[in-house]
């Protein structure tokens, strides 16, 4: 049984962030849970604040801002206090969708081509995704946010879902880990070089495991945000949007996405203006520290792809995949080597709790 109750945020309004204080959050304490269930458990927050607004949040979004804006480092703290995350809830699978008739779509048959060409090899020294107005780089954006330190940004992806409104990023760009929501998030897809070419959304609510949210646990290092409709379209009618499989599996084909400012290890060149993807199988991290909550995968993207999208069976000629992962972390600035959360059971409930929202 889910039950929701008001939750004090005082603990964000010290560290400065315009998180409302009269937010709405919900979990899962109806009964007792074990260590598991409540690492799994997810807690929400929603935009009750006036300065939360959707005009205020886009008005918030100045050119400078834009410009100002940093790549967030994540996940900040490096201890384990929750328990593994827990994989007893049903598989579940969610096809992706195209867009609407009437949306744009600039790129070709060549240049989809021409991609799918050069993505047959696996890429763990990323490259540049230059296809866009199509699936699925419309569907992949710059995710902007406030934070103690300033105006941050990562990466994120329009997910398929009941209400059309969900994009999903990493925990560490929703919350610092230590019980604290980051706040004005500003979703912008299909970003490239300064263009904006289908707008921006606004944030309605946002998701994340107890595990995260309380602790920093890389395990759950995962987040899904609730957009308000620009203009009265909603987000995944205009981007079309990407599949998911949730408690699925570790081992998969996948095409990872994002905008990094950096590379591990490091390369010049690399500016946060482009969308840029890698591609290569996943596998379970093990055998010492065996880490049945995470996946990894050879891609060297770094500060700024955070929360980009692990698709698997991306097929250019429908534009979307199944969501499988999200960018985490790098274990080190030398190795190419990254990690993104499991999609198990903290995945499955944080999705319910915005699908309908």
């Amino acid at each position: 049984m889910k039950t929701r109750f008001m939750a004090a945020v005082a603990g964000a309004l010290t560290l400065g962030l315009s998180v409302p204080a009269g937010a709405a959050q919900a979990d899962e304490t109806a009964k007792p849970m074990d260590a598991d269930t409540a690492a799994t458990a997810v807690q929400h927050s929603a935009t009750g604040d006036p300065s939360q607004a959707p005009s205020r949040v886009a008005a918030h979004w100045t050119p400078e801002r834009i410009r100002e804006a940093r790549p967030v480092t994540g996940p900040a703290p490096g201890g384990r206090p929750a328990a593994p995350q827990t994989h007893r809830l049903p598989a579940r699978t969610g096809q992706g969708s195209a867009p609407v008739a009437g949306v744009a779509k600039e790129a070709g048959e060549a240049a989809k081509a021409a991609d799918a060409a050069r993505t047959l090899a696996d890429v763990s020294r990323s490259e540049v995704w230059t296809a866009h107005g199509s699936m699925p780089a419309t569907t992949v954006g710059k995710l902007y946010f406030d934070t103690p330190k300033g105006g941050s940004q990562c990466t994120a992806s329009v997910i398929n879902s009941p209400n059309k409104s969900l994009i999903w990023t990493a925990g560490h760009c929703a919350s610092d880990g230590n019980g604290h929501w980051y706040s004005n998030f500003r979703f912008v897809p299909d970003y490239h070089n300064g263009r904006e070419p289908l707008g921006s959304w606004t944030w309605k609510s946002v998701t994340t495991p107890k595990g995260y949210l309380n602790g920093g646990n890389k395990d759950y290092d995962l987040a899904v945000i609730t957009l308000w409709p620009q203009n009265g379209r909603k987000v995944a009618d205009v981007t079309g949007s990407q599949g998911y499989r949730f408690n699925s599996g570790y081992t998969w084909h996948a095409h990872e996405f994002g905008y990094p400012f950096d590379t591990h290890p490091a390369r010049s060149g690399i500016t946060g203006q482009d969308l840029r993807y890698c591609t290569g199988t996943t596998w379970r991290p093990g055998i010492w520290p065996f880490q049945p909550g995470q996946e990894a995968i050879h891609c060297d993207q770094g500060h700024g792809a955070s929360g980009g999208p692990w698709l698997d069976d991306l097929q250019l000629s429908r534009g979307w995949g199944y969501l499988i992962g999200n960018v985490s972390y790098h274990g080190s600035d030398s190795s190419d080597e990254e990690r993104s959360p499991h999609l198990g059971d903290a995945a499955v409930k944080a999705y319910d709790a915005e699908k309908n929202r």
